[in-house]
């Protein structure tokens, strides 16, 4: 068998990842401020980019609006090349569908009508909010401590605070940064749990209460065993701590009134680190003629190219490296931002189309919230599946009913005998929820009760479907809110 060498031309398509091509599909991925990072980078390398304002980017839905400009109607949007469409998404076929959260919507704004601790407020004057935490703090620190070395240490525990007021590391850990022994740091902890509001400072939930009792003068032996076994008073064995303690059931609900007056987290409202919400990256407004959907301006600079820098640079006579450079700059400029416009109109394309058809949730609640996909979404926009999914992931959205990831809006279908369709989970998680909040406290629905009423409602639950949803918005058992209602009745 003789062996030969010969040459054959052959043609055929295959997919090709340009540079390009991918630095437009990471750009779908990135939110406004990564995308403004981004785009800094590229100006400090790119001489022809500079760091502008970009145009109008509000967007009207088309069934409602009647303004006649080219930005109200969903339609007049060129069509968008698919370009991310080339490549699989390896997020495409994740569970996210079935993971909407409800606090992001029903949790109130005011957390302090909502604590679960009634305390008197009246303490904290001397850290006032108006005048800012850490100012009160460190005068009353001055007035406390006279050693330089004293106030070096207390700085260390300045920063080791959490926003409960409680400390965020172990005492020996703050001795070790502050270069002092154990003894010197637990010195000047006993002079900081001192400062006002009382409780602040204390290593665990325990000290606080601990603080605060010894604060009203009330402190005892049988309060330290309780304190020690503070998981089943939260479990509500009750006769089991009486044991312990050596008292009746009635004594240790009568220490439990004296510690519901207490304040678990003192610097709950002092403004310790707060860390506000991100920035939104879309923002979803109501209009007398209908939503309005818009890129966030304030976190999304546009690029714009010095075109004047450009002429005069192509004008001017240069060696072969230098033009090779000043072109190649030059059309990666130009191409950036092609790039980063495609990407802003494609998500606000997409964000428009799943405010389309959440327009009910927005309206009336989140028992509205229709079942939604990728795939509904992707249709239609005329996109790919993997290009919604990369916009989607990550992005904020501000809403009436607040602030929220783009990908909550998806949910998977669940189906319904109702006149009014198949139902969305996020739906029905949320009626779980409603019902047990309308149940007498002292009388709490089992899921098998619950089941039943959903399926008064045309939609067929299994009882482990219940608790599962029950155990995804963190709700206990029947059992559990039977004795959380005992306890709550102490007054």
């Amino acid at each position: 068998m003789q062996l030969s060498q010969s040459v054959k031309l052959k043609q055929k398509q295959s997919l090709v990842m340009t540079p390009q091509l991918q630095q437009a599909i990471k750009l779908l991925q990135l939110s406004n401020l990564e995308l403004s990072q981004h785009l800094q980078e590229q100006v400090d390398e790119n001489p022809f980019l500079e760091i502008g304002e970009i145009e109008d980017s509000g967007q009207s839905m088309a069934n409602e609006s009647t303004d006649p400009s080219p930005a109200a109607d969903l339609t007049n949007l060129a069509d968008l090349k698919e370009s991310a469409a080339l490549a699989e998404d390896p997020t495409e076929h994740s569970d996210f569908e079935n993971r909407f959260d409800q606090s992001i919507v029903d949790t109130p704004r005011n957390n302090a009508a909502n604590a679960p601790f009634e305390g008197d407020y009246d303490a904290i004057s001397n850290v006032s909010s108006k005048e800012g935490f850490y100012p009160g703090l460190f005068r009353q620190l001055n007035l406390a401590m006279d050693d330089p070395k004293q106030r070096l240490i207390a700085g260390h525990f300045v920063n080791a605070l959490e926003p409960s007021g409680w400390l965020g590391m172990p005492v020996q850990d703050v001795a070790d940064a502050s270069g002092c022994s154990l003894v010197e740091a637990e010195g000047v902890l006993t002079i900081l749990q001192t400062f006002e509001p009382t409780g602040l400072f204390a290593r665990n939930l325990e000290d606080c209460i601990r603080l605060q009792l010894i604060e009203l003068g009330v402190m005892t032996d049988a309060f330290s065993i309780l304190l020690e076994n503070l998981d089943l008073l939260a479990r509500g064995e009750v006769k089991r701590l009486a044991r312990l303690i050596k008292c009746t059931s009635d004594d240790v609900m009568e220490m439990l009134t004296i510690i519901r007056t207490l304040n678990p987290k003192p610097g709950e409202f002092l403004g310790i680190d707060h860390l506000e919400m991100p920035s939104p990256d879309v923002i979803v407004k109501r209009r007398s003629d209908g939503w309005v959907v818009e890129l966030n301006r304030s976190t999304l600079p546009g690029i714009v190219i010095n075109e004047d820098y450009a002429e005069m640079v192509t004008a001017k006579k240069m060696d072969d490296e230098a033009q090779n450079y000043s072109a190649d700059a030059l059309n990666n400029a130009r191409w950036l931002k092609r790039a980063v416009e495609q990407r802003n109109s494609t998500t606000l394309k997409i964000s428009a189309e799943i405010i389309r058809q959440q327009t009910d949730f927005l309206e009336k609640g989140l028992d509205y919230l229709r079942p939604l996909s990728l795939r509904d979404v992707a249709q239609a926009v005329g996109m790919h599946e993997s290009t919604v999914s990369r916009v989607t992931t990550g992005l904020l959205i501000s809403t009436p009913r607040g602030g929220m990831p783009l990908k909550s809006f998806f949910s998977v279908n669940i189906a319904s005998r109702a006149p009014t369709g198949d139902a969305s989970a996020a739906a029905v998680r949320n009626m779980v929820k409603r019902l047990i909040g309308q149940e007498t406290p002292g009388k709490p629905l089992s899921d098998e009760a619950i089941c039943k009423m959903i399926a008064d409602e045309g939609i067929d639950l299994a009882r482990r479907t219940v608790a599962k949803y029950r155990e995804m918005m963190n709700i206990p058992s029947s059992s559990q809110r039977r004795m959380q209602a005992r306890l709550s009745n102490i007054r």
